[in-house]
């Protein structure tokens, strides 16, 4: 009987082939096109992004998921762009921002709403990350500690910091029921970095920081959290709607992996549970469409193709 390799030895294996080919890049008229297939409802708010980003040595990626980006822009003036984490590899100096993330993303930072990465804290307070994104001048409450919220149409945002400490009685999960019980809303969306559960490399390392964040999921599925977007694992990935314990529910969450921004992307050691759909083939950007009750999804990659789509909008928990 064949017994299946310990998870070790699958990880060791993917990793050293990782990425045996560079992902395919269109041109940036194919890149406009594949967005104007999409549809932009006039009564409806755009959030576009990915995290995992930009990288000097590697330029070409982050260049054309700007390029998405700005197309999704030009269809929708309003847009917020969202990111998840890891911004300018490898560690998030004022110095990597300027030279790496600037040239590819900068032009969004007026409509950015950010999110740290461990990348980000490899500078000491991550002072390259809170110095460089204007809304932590517009919200200078937030800067240092790096989670706050916001209203984005319909929909509420809360963006929190997965590096700093996470246990039941931390100063942020306080802060998230502070937030979230006085000012209750239909739909939720909230984004941090380190996801809960993935099927990418980080997803199967025992000691993963992803494995404290379920802590943000348990709480805030007590305030009907609604879509959950993470990067950290260079992947896209999404999951079936799950409760605060990671069951299927219709009213339960749906989490979205995106990092897919420009990094090297990462291998998939395997498919997890719930997972619905998974790539490590491309790089691109998450287009969510956030209705006054419900929201629409599109995985747009620089292939030039829309590799995951909703179809019909799905409705907030009830």
């Amino acid at each position: 009987m064949l017994r299946p390799l310990p998870i070790a030895v699958i990880m060791l294996a993917t990793v050293t082939a990782a990425c045996e080919h560079a992902p395919a890049i269109a041109p940036e008229a194919a890149l406009a096109a594949v967005v104007d297939e999409l549809d932009f409802p006039a009564d409806a708010a755009v959030l576009v992004g990915a995290g995992d980003i930009a990288s000097c040595e590697q330029p070409e990626g982050p260049m054309a998921t700007a390029a998405l980006m700005r197309a999704v822009i030009e269809r929708a003036p309003e847009a917020l762009v969202f990111t998840t984490g890891d911004h300018a590899y490898p560690d998030g100096s004022p110095e990597r921002f300027e030279a790496c993330y600037e040239p590819v993303w900068g032009e969004f930072n007026s409509r950015t709403v950010p999110s740290p990465g461990n990348h980000d804290y490899e500078t000491e307070n991550a002072e390259g990350y809170f110095g460089y994104f204007a809304l932590f001048r517009e919200r200078p409450e937030a800067k240092g500690n790096g989670y706050y919220d916001l209203r984005h149409g319909a929909w509420r945002i809360v963006v929190l910091n997965s590096l700093l400490p996470l246990e039941p009685r931390s100063p942020q999960l306080a802060w998230i029921d502070e937030r979230l019980g006085g000012e209750p809303s239909r739909c939720l969306l909230a984004i941090w970095h380190h996801p809960s559960r993935s099927s990418g490399f980080h997803g199967w390392w025992p000691w993963d920081r992803g494995r404290d964040t379920d802590v943000f999921w348990k709480r805030l599925a007590r305030h009907g959290v609604d879509v959950i977007l993470n990067g950290h694992d260079h992947v896209y990935e999404r999951f079936a709607r799950l409760d605060a314990d990671g069951r299927p529910h219709p009213d339960g969450a749906r989490q979205f992996t995106v990092g897919t921004g420009g990094a090297e992307l990462h291998p998939i050691v395997r498919q997890r549970r719930h997972s619905e759909y998974l790539t490590n083939e491309t790089y691109g950007v998450l287009v969510l469409i956030l209705h006054a009750d419900g929201y629409e999804w599109a995985f747009v990659g620089t292939d030039g193709l829309v590799h995951d789509r909703s179809g019909e909008p799905v409705a907030c928990s009830a």
